[in-house]
């Protein structure tokens, strides 16, 4: 009998705690169906479940600056169960344009999900705005574009301003909506021209969509948009590019024990069987690394943010 307690218990030993076993997982994302940062909380969901063993639920708490997701999160408690996906750039340039009381860096650093997804301004396949040249004498005329966009406070508002400021002139009216609203937007003819991350130009088939890519910000072109010359490329100034990454980021004070069993299962998800596959015919370049990763993404994004904006 005691020999059999004791082979139980270095047994129980040896296997890894799952602490949220039997218990529910809610992934928080602020942008809405179609868009990078649900579809990566969709892509992890299935390794998610297994790898923690609890039931996984995406939910979006929409606005286009993100802090409704980002203030749900913050204030819901410690224990793990309330999760958020959110690109680090997007947070941070708010922060740094709109100094909101609270921070990302009071948040628990989960994991990083993604490598750097660029912005792109885009327009309906049929605009007559056909290049980069077009659009910067579009925007000197006096019938200038109308834009939509996530909101000044964004990596959207910051690469149209980097565009107006090199083609020296602006955009017409402009309209603040959520990425999958400025995709629906752009089709309907309701704006001419919309900021949306270059992965929101191909459907999870990883078919074209009827959008055109008229510039990016990437440092380089995207691989699957040829055509789309970069800002930096255009203005030939290496300092005007920057990319998002999507992290995962639990409420403040999260005990380790618990952080670290989510850091191991969303590395695990993102090496789960077609995870990377499904996300890349999306254009999502997903790739999961540990929490000092996003640390050191975070600090690039902050870096990069200060170059841009304090030339």
């Amino acid at each position: 009998m005691l020999a059999a307690l004791i082979a139980a218990a270095a047994a129980q030993a040896q296997t890894p705690q799952r602490p949220f076993a039997g218990q529910t997982i809610v992934l928080v994302e602020p942008s809405g169906q179609g868009t990078v940062t649900h579809y990566v909380a969709e892509v992890l969901k299935p390794g998610l479940e297994q790898a923690l063993g609890a039931t996984v639920a995406v939910e979006t708490v929409a606005s286009p600056d993100t802090t409704k997701a980002f203030d749900r999160v913050n204030a819901a408690r410690a224990d793990g169960r309330t999760l958020l996906v959110v690109t680090d750039a997007s947070r941070l340039f708010h922060e740094y344009l709109a100094a909101p009381r609270n921070k990302i860096e009071f948040l628990t650093p989960i994991a990083k999900l993604t490598d750097g997804v660029s912005l792109a301004l885009a327009v309906r396949a049929d605009s007559p705005i056909t290049d980069y040249a077009a659009l910067a004498a579009a925007l000197k005329s006096g019938r200038a574009p109308s834009l939509a966009l996530n909101a000044n406070t964004t990596p959207s508002g910051v690469f149209a301003a980097m565009v107006e400021d090199q083609a020296n002139g602006r955009f017409g009216e402009r309209t603040f909506e959520i990425d999958f609203q400025i995709d629906d937007g752009l089709r309907a003819g309701r704006a001419q021209v919309g900021i949306l991350p270059t992965a929101a130009l191909f459907r999870p088939s990883g078919k074209p969509n009827e959008l055109r890519a008229l510039v990016t910000s990437g440092a380089r072109r995207h691989p699957r948009l040829p055509d789309a010359p970069t800002l930096a490329e255009i203005t030939g100034k290496a300092k005007l590019s920057f990319t998002a990454a999507a992290g995962l980021f639990a409420p403040p004070n999260l005990p380790l024990e618990l952080a670290e069993a989510l850091t191991r299962a969303a590395i695990a998800a993102g090496q789960a069987p077609g995870a990377k596959d499904k996300a890349a015919k999306a254009g999502i370049p997903l790739n999961a690394q540990n929490a000092l990763v996003l640390r050191e993404s975070m600090a690039r994004a902050k870096r990069v943010i200060a170059d841009l904006l304090n030339p």
